[in-house]
């Protein structure tokens, strides 16, 4: 019933964790916890060599002048890369409104993008987006570039990224809706329209990969700087055209006065330009590579799943051992972490990790305490019983301890002192009380200090055991080496004794080895830690054959033949004992 007790109240400390941290989970609680570890778990990829970042950086501000340029410079941009026509061309820029030097600069870039013999996707930025789960997001108002600008080989896709609540960029939307019109990601559309670029020849489906979810995460390769750059102005004013042909070129800003940076997991401190990360994005889809969290029923059953672990590990195991497991566990399920997240599965890691370690916590908190009040419980029952250093022992672990009482092989020791009767008849009362209390203390003395068990004073008797509750293979030596001692000590307290002019006293010690039961026994208001069975009734009846045969210490044949040296005793004879079919035998012990 105990056990039952212990296993409902161990599951039930794991079930209220599970149900904290299952709520925190729900509530989205400790997110940003979870996006930093998450972070930690991105290692170094491949960057495809056909894709390059063309940046509006330091260099072409100094070359070409301030921001904004003329959109003359962007139409003499595309007609240099006409010579050497790359796969595609993605601009980052926005041209949305009419330019500020007038009708001919924007019929200039609309010449320029009417007469293209690449494609070129120019961009829309969506403002005040509404993210919804497996939908398209939703764009209050959309920043969409001039319809003059228009043309056969060009093509309009959204330049959004998603920040998470701690400002880092993680996820994009595969789509922004916003009126009738849809448009896709930028740097998908680019792919999409590259069809001449070898590595999207290679098997990933650019659109099947962003079908699956509205908000795909972004697999980073690399941290910034890692996509080849070159600058817009050595297109431009040089001949770095050349360097372009048939490679995907993302064309945006990177010079820091641009104010185009976004924190990213991989930026260690270093923000990465908005044209980076769609280029980031690209080569994630020309790889074919997908981030997917694991689905909430699942990571629910985790998070539950380790609580009740940990219950079940403490309840089966000691405490350290417990934590040992629960901590290698904990490890495990990192590594399966990283794994899975190499192979594009996102697993919860902060609730499911926090659920083993409160329960754990709480059975830790639980056991000790209730470990504590154990070893109080055993010692106030044993310290009456037992030596200090016994006691300690039986601390040491009290999970082997069990008060109930167990089946135990044993040695049993009688004493009694001889002739009792005839000194309590002749002595008075308070000074035989004097001479008991001595004759105990001395005897009870040795008893404990050879390791045994002082199990009750019956009268004028003394009966001990060994063997229990602590196991002890040499139970027989010490209950022999125990009798032994006591029959020195008498003779040096019967000299005591007779200088105060005291009776002298004679005793006679049985011992007998066998199965008992050891426990405790008595009423709920009062019991004693005590051994019954045939084994006691042996050991008390070899004792009162020892005025007998003359002898102060007889033993059983089972009590000989554990001795280191049996030879050394002497067979007195083979008797009949109450309670045992067969005759033992018993001897004398020098």
């Amino acid at each position: 019933m105990m056990r039952w007790k212990q296993i409902f109240l161990f599951l039930g400390i794991a079930a209220g964790s599970a149900a904290l941290v299952s709520a925190s989970f729900m509530g989205g609680w400790f997110r940003g916890l979870e996006y930093f570890l998450e972070d930690l778990l991105f290692a170094a990829r491949p960057v495809a060599r056909d894709i390059v970042i063309v940046a509006i950086d330091d260099a072409s501000l100094t070359d070409i002048g301030q921001w904004p340029w003329p959109r003359r410079a962007f139409a003499d941009f595309l007609e240099r890369m006409a010579a050497y026509p790359p796969a595609a061309a993605g601009l980052d820029v926005m041209f949305a409104e009419p330019s500020r030097l007038g009708a001919a600069d924007d019929e200039a870039l609309r010449r320029a993008l009417a007469a293209l013999s690449y494609p070129v996707v120019l961009p829309v930025e969506g403002r005040n987006i509404l993210l919804r789960e497996n939908r398209p997001a939703e764009a209050e108002t959309l920043l969409i570039p001039l319809p003059l600008f228009a043309g056969p080989r060009v093509s309009r896709a959204h330049v959004n990224v998603i920040e998470d609540r701690d400002g880092v960029v993680r996820r994009f939307p595969a789509a922004i809706t916003g009126g009738t019109s849809s448009f896709p990601a930028f740097a998908q559309e680019v792919l999409l329209q590259s069809a001449s670029c070898p590595l999207c020849k290679s098997g990933h489906d650019a659109a099947a990969l962003l079908a699956e979810t509205a908000t795909p995460r972004i697999v980073y390769a690399q941290p910034a700087g890692s996509i080849r750059r070159i600058s817009f102005s050595r297109v431009l004013l040089g001949d770095a055209a050349k360097e372009l042909k048939g490679k995907i070129v993302l064309v945006g800003a990177t010079a820091p006065d641009l104010h185009d940076e976004k924190t990213t997991p991989v930026s260690s401190g270093r923000p990465m330009p908005g044209v980076e990360i769609h280029a980031q994005i690209a080569n994630m889809l020309i790889h074919g590579w997908r981030l997917e969290s694991a689905s909430f029923a699942p990571m629910l059953a985790w998070i539950v799943g380790a609580a009740m672990i940990a219950a079940c590990l403490f309840l089966f195991l000691p405490v350290m051992p417990a934590l040992a497991a629960n901590a290698v566990l904990g490890i495990a399920y990192l590594i399966a972490a990283i794994i899975l997240f190499e192979r594009g599965t996102v697993v919860n890691i902060v609730h499911t990790q926090a659920s083993g370690v409160m329960a754990s916590a709480a059975l830790f908190t639980y056991r000790h305490f209730s470990t504590e009040r154990e070893k109080r419980h055993i010692k106030n029952v044993f310290s009456k019983y037992v030596s200090a250093d016994v006691l300690a022992e039986i601390l040491k672990d009290p999970a082997n301890i069990r008060l109930g009482g167990e089946e135990k092989e044993v040695t049993l020791l009688f004493s009694d002192i001889r002739g009792f009767t005839s000194i309590s008849e002749k002595t008075p009362p308070t000074e035989l009380v004097r001479i008991l209390n001595r004759y105990f203390s001395v005897m009870t003395e040795e008893v404990l200090t050879h390791g045994g068990v002082l199990d009750k004073y019956i009268g004028d008797a003394i009966m001990a055991f060994w063997g229990a509750p602590v196991p002890d293979p040499m139970h027989a030596e010490k209950a022999v080496a125990t009798a032994r001692a006591m029959v020195e000590k008498l003779a040096v307290l019967n000299r005591e004794f007779a200088h105060a002019g005291d009776p002298e006293i004679a005793i006679g010690i049985g011992i007998y080895t066998g199965r008992a039961v050891v426990g405790n026994v008595g009423s709920h208001l009062r019991f004693d830690y005590t051994a019954i069975g045939d084994t006691v009734n042996a050991a008390s009846r070899i004792e009162g054959l020892t005025k007998q045969y003359a002898t102060p210490i007889l033993i059983g044949e089972t009590t000989r033949n554990q001795l280191k040296n049996p030879d050394a005793c002497t067979l007195v004879d083979e008797v009949a004992v109450k309670g045992k079919q067969d005759k033992i035998k018993i001897y004398r012990v020098a």
